[in-house]
């Protein structure tokens, strides 16, 4: 049908790429588009990389575009389309393929300044000047779209400092990975998303560390020592001076500090390594949130597939994520069939051209002929347990379900249908989910 999205055929074991092509195109923040048409309009220079091949085929998906050809072909891919990848891996390489083709196009537009002259020593009026900002401010479109920063804190269990890093170059990130195994939730239990947002990203302690260099435990271990040799060594004396000074005024940093600051003829410094206790949260959030559910973990004959199902809304609120006010709404999520070393994916995404569809006041489980509804391949005694395991994003067995304006279909491949809110919301294989900020809708 015309309204409804474009889609592939797979030529291969090449699923997991339809997958994520309609996951990307699903979003609807306009700087996504902008940086796609940024990338299709600077095509005509000669130089061609993966944005380049990436912008065409998401507007051809969302039928922006009326011809297009193979996207094997178009997009270099299809040296590898019998090979079988995984969906949350492969995103993570296209976002840093696409992060490097932006930083070549800013070198590209930087050689292209004209030199330096003592009659135009700024940068203003010099050719190839806006090419260059546009490079420059491509680049600051995706870190905002994709890139976040975490904070992460590290206590001691000894002395109980804390110590906080926050820097962007070592703490950023573009998908957060969620554990769904629990020592205190039985194996099969479903889960919660926004649980386990609290439990990993919330500021809580997730994990402890041992072998820790601790600074307040070092400089207190090496003033004892210091003390104890001062009356015997003048350097020591001194030592012991400049540490008290260290542990009344300066703030708290590494412990590897503490050797420089030692004088010269001083005993060594004495480090302690602690235990810490471990927690993050989510200092700057990007526009597009990606979470990710681990759910291979490792089993006595080799990896093993958690099939938890995963609750989850379509509406986030920032306030939920530690965050300041906003709203994070549902644009797709992508499901692995199957098991550990073998499957499919699809993708349930939202698709803003279509009608959306009358919901029914109960929730269909069969045909009138008493047949299962094939929305997914799983036993139908599952099927009972999926809806009262979602009551809270409003899937009931009996009353009115939750009413929505958006129009969700199912990508199978090239198989694309219209399905109705309550089974785009209720995947219990769910792997990858893609939300994005309200406010950035176009």
């Amino acid at each position: 049908m015309d309204r409804l999205p474009r889609a592939f055929q797979n030529p291969g074991q090449w699923c997991w790429f339809n997958a994520l092509l309609q996951a990307l195109a699903s979003i609807s923040d306009p700087r996504w588009w902008s940086l796609l048409n940024f990338a299709k309009d600077s095509a005509s220079s000669g130089h061609k990389d993966v944005l380049t091949f990436l912008a065409p085929v998401l507007q051809h998906l969302n039928r922006e575009d009326a011809a297009f050809p193979s996207p094997a072909e178009e997009c270099g891919m299809s040296s590898i389309s019998g090979e079988q990848q995984d969906a949350h891996e492969a995103f993570i390489k296209l976002l840093e393929s696409i992060h490097s083709s932006l930083c070549r196009r800013q070198l590209r537009s930087f050689q292209q300044l004209q030199a330096f002259s003592v009659a135009r020593p700024c940068l203003l009026g010099r050719e190839g000047l806006l090419s260059w900002c546009e490079a420059t401010q491509a680049i600051q479109c995706f870190e905002d779209l994709f890139e976040g920063v975490l904070e992460e804190t590290r206590v001691c269990t000894a002395c109980g400092l804390a110590r906080v890093e926050s820097c962007p170059s070592k703490q950023a990130f573009r998908c957060l990975s969620l554990d769904l195994i629990n020592i205190d939730r039985p194996h099969f239990s479903s889960v919660n998303l926004l649980s386990l947002l609290k439990a990993s990203y919330s500021g809580q302690p997730t994990e402890e560390i041992d072998g820790l260099l601790c600074y307040r435990c070092s400089l207190e271990a090496s003033i004892r020592r210091f003390l104890l040799d001062c009356g015997a060594s003048f350097s020591a004396g001194l030592a012991f001076r400049r540490f008290m000074r260290l542990a009344d005024g300066l703030a708290p940093s590494g412990a590897e500090v503490l050797e420089a600051l030692r004088p010269l003829g001083a005993p060594p410094c004495v480090l302690r390594r602690r235990s810490h206790l471990r927690s993050f949260r989510i200092k700057v959030a990007p526009r597009i949130l990606t979470f990710h559910m681990r759910r291979l973990i490792f089993g006595p004959f080799g990896f093993i597939k958690v099939s938890n199902p995963v609750r989850y809304a379509e509406i986030l609120h920032a306030d939920d994520l530690g965050l300041d006010g906003g709203l994070y709404s549902l644009s797709s999520v992508m499901s692995h069939l199957g098991q550990a070393h073998a499957g499919h994916f699809i993708t349930h995404r939202v698709w803003p051209k279509g009608t959306p569809l009358v919901e029914e006041r109960s929730v269909p489980l069969c045909t009138p002929s008493g047949k299962v509804v094939p929305w997914f391949r799983m036993d139908s005694s599952l099927r009972i347990l999926r809806v009262l395991w979602h009551r809270d994003v409003g899937c009931r067995l009996f009353g009115k379900s939750r009413q929505t304006s958006k129009v969700w279909v199912c990508t199978n491949d090239d198989d694309v249908s219209e399905v109705p809110a309550w089974q785009a919301l209720n995947l219990p294989a769910a792997y990858l989910f893609f939300y994005e900020c309200e406010s950035a809708a176009r």
